[in-house]
């Protein structure tokens, strides 16, 4: 077996073609060791669907993703920008999906300058962790007991990862500036969950 996470995304294709972007992580994808041109069969629980595969490479991104129509996402009654499991059995040449709201990555948390509302989160990151890009949408910020909803704001530079918290939430949560924490994101409330990591090391 073979799997992997990736973003769902909209597109006009064929009604039951599936398309792969699988180039974003320093190491291979499992989902590249799905044979080409065969027959393959998505499935979701009992919902079943006969496709066809195609892979694209060359195309620079942060986080694989998968990209079907409209009517096919409406079928397996998936969500447009979620992340979801997939795995390939190659027994029956089948790809079975699930959803996979929660990610967890590292980042180095600094001070933002947007003001006290705003969280800014950085578009590598953003990938990382699977928050949908959609400025202004809240974000419900956890650390310990503490909840504080912020307005997401995205930086324009692509290669950004920092994650840049307000100063009020910094000092009134006694978090450290410019220290690696642990972050994990949760698709279906919409929280972000910070936990420093030991002495802030990587």
């Amino acid at each position: 077996m073979a799997s992997g996470r990736l973003d769902l995304f909209i597109a006009k294709l064929p009604v039951h073609t599936v398309v792969l972007t699988l180039n974003s992580s320093d190491s291979a994808s499992e989902l590249l060791a799905i044979p080409r041109n065969t027959p393959i069969t998505l499935k979701r629980g009992t919902i079943k669907q006969d496709i066809q595969l195609q892979f694209l490479e060359g195309r620079e991104c942060f986080a694989d993703f998968m990209e079907m129509n409209y009517a096919l996402a409406k079928q397996f009654q998936l969500t447009a920008l979620r992340r979801y499991l997939l795995t390939y059995n190659q027994g029956d040449h089948s790809l079975i999906l699930k959803p996979a709201p929660l990610s967890e990555t590292r980042s180095l948390l600094t001070t933002s300058t947007l003001g006290p509302g705003l969280l800014s989160v950085g578009y590598e990151l953003l990938a990382r962790l699977g928050i949908p890009e959609k400025q202004g949408s809240i974000i419900k910020v956890r650390y310990g007991r503490n909840i504080a909803p912020l307005r997401l704001h995205v930086p324009a530079n692509l290669s950004d990862e920092r994650l840049r918290l307000p100063a009020l939430w910094l000092q009134k949560w006694r978090l450290g500036a410019n220290q690696q924490h642990i972050l994990q994101f949760d698709q279906r409330n919409f929280t972000l969950s910070l936990t420093p990591t030991p002495n802030g090391i990587r």
